[in-house]
């Protein structure tokens, strides 16, 4: 080949790679310039690569291409996406977009609420509904609470009630062990700050608690209650707590009877002396603290009075009064 037309050939390569080269760079500016067309919520699951991520991008339109994505990835050590639901805005840039994924700023946050006094299948029931489908199997699982070192080889009790924020993606053992570790930090927070004669063990202030959150219509009264419960306990007397019978019978039908009263279980506090030996419910941090600083009072009887209250009396006597009394009103305004 003569010098000419290696010239020539030569020319013609270098026209092609110029071409090329400048095909590539129009690509790659079109591609970083064009802004997300319109606003567009997208989740990115757990376990999603770069590579995966830039597709479902390229796919809802929010980029114009993954390959380029993956480029600028790479070329800025933007290689780790962060899961959840996030919300594209009109005029985002990849670089923009890109810096979001990796930080996990601007995911959604979801929230779950969770009231005080419910029992842990009330909780489950909650959890599934929120999406968690595997909550069951988790939370009544003995074992996983076993692993988590929990009195009472149960997580009744161990489930704060709080309102928790989450992403999508978040796993229902995620959500649990929040709780859990609520609950613990609550609890202990409570039990440094004991006053000094406190005879109950952390436990144990954790099971009556339960029970004076269930057996609490207005807030206020919660120190009155755990007093009356404490005054029966040094005392030696039954609790006699109906929401401890209900917690023990398999399926109550909202109707409690005689024969409930009577039928021995682990809860029948109307049969048994002393604490149940688990918590009844999940209570708020109100109902623990009213266990540590309970009401000085001598009542050690209530009955609810129809509006949400009750009436406290001190004597067996007053108490039975005060039931026929209540009990003859509500009778005659259900």
């Amino acid at each position: 080949m003569n010098g000419r037309k290696i010239l020539r050939v030569g020319l013609i390569v270098l026209t092609v790679l110029v071409v090329a080269s400048g095909a590539v760079g129009f690509d790659f500016v079109m591609f970083y310039r064009r802004h997300t067309p319109e606003t567009k919520v997208i989740s990115i699951e757990r376990g999603w690569n770069l590579h995966k991520v830039s597709r479902v991008l390229e796919a809802q339109g929010v980029v114009s291409s993954a390959f380029w994505m993956v480029l600028l990835a790479r070329v800025t050590d933007q290689l780790v996406v962060q899961a959840g639901e996030y919300r594209f805005e009109q005029g985002r840039l990849p670089g923009a977009i890109l810096a979001q994924l990796q930080s996990g700023m601007g995911v959604t946050k979801h929230r779950f609420v969770v009231p005080e006094g419910l029992s842990i299948k009330e909780i489950v029931a909650l959890m599934e509904k929120e999406g968690w489908k595997d909550a069951g199997g988790l939370v009544l699982d003995p074992v996983f609470a076993q692993g988590l070192r929990l009195d009472g080889g149960s997580l009744e009790g161990w489930m704060f009630p709080d309102t928790y924020f989450y992403r999508s993606g978040d796993l229902a053992v995620e959500m649990t062990r929040r709780m859990v570790t609520r609950a613990r930090k609550t609890l202990q927070e409570e039990w440094e700050n004991r006053p000094k004669d406190f005879k109950l063990t952390a436990y144990q202030a954790l099971i009556l608690a339960s029970i004076v959150e269930k057996e609490t219509g207005q807030g206020s009264e919660r120190p009155l209650i755990s007093g009356v419960f404490q005054n029966r306990i040094k005392r030696d007397m039954m609790l006699q707590s109906d929401p401890t019978v209900i917690y023990g019978i398999a399926n109550f039908d909202g109707n409690i009877t005689r024969k409930h009263l009577t039928t021995p279980t682990p809860y029948n506090t109307y049969m048994r002396k002393g604490l149940p030996p688990t918590p009844i419910c999940n209570p708020g941090r109100a109902s623990i603290h009213a266990v540590f600083y309970p009401e000085s009072t001598r009542s050690l009887y209530f009955v609810a009075n129809g509006n949400g209250a009750h009436v406290f009396s001190s004597t067996l006597e007053e108490h039975e009064k005060n039931v026929d009394l209540y009990q003859r009103r509500s009778k005659h305004h259900p």
